[in-house]
């Protein structure tokens, strides 16, 4: 017959002695490097991704304010600001083509460009041949028409 005491000290024996122990830190070690770069590439691509969609709006934006009569580039710029700083862009350049709003004629074309490096958008360090590309956002309308009253 045999006592509780010793079932419970012969199973720790055997459990200390078995040639498996240890194998699920091992695995878990093995699987969680992969799947947590997994999970932060993942993350990583979709905040580059929305601020590539947050660029794109902010062109669309300035260029819908650059076509209209009696805006500057000053307005051009105070549109930007806001959905740039929304989505967490703070560094950021704007190029507007013609530079001289005013005297561009009715129907030609104006050009409204926001650029941010990948390394300012991204919340993770990232190697260095992708922190020197830049992500070019462009937008091209027309100049309004004047109403004729």
């Amino acid at each position: 017959m045999c006592l509780r005491s010793q079932w419970v000290s012969a199973r720790r024996t055997r459990h200390r002695c078995s040639p498996h122990r240890g194998a699920t830190s091992v695995e878990l070690a093995l699987v969680s490097v992969p799947m947590f770069l997994f999970l932060f590439a993942s993350i990583e691509f979709g905040r580059v991704q929305m601020a590539i969609g947050a660029l794109e709006e902010a062109a669309r934006s300035g260029c819908r304010v650059a076509t209209l009569k009696n805006n500057t580039a000053a307005d051009v710029k105070a549109a930007i600001a806001p959905i740039a700083d929304g989505y967490g862009i703070s560094k950021y350049s704007v190029e507007i083509k013609p530079t001289v709003l005013d005297s561009v004629p009715q129907w030609d074309p104006i050009t409204v460009r926001v650029s941010a490096s990948l390394a300012d958008v991204s919340w993770l360090p990232i190697p260095e041949y992708f922190a020197k590309k830049k992500y070019t956002a462009a937008c091209v309308f027309p100049r309004e028409a004047d109403l004729e009253l």
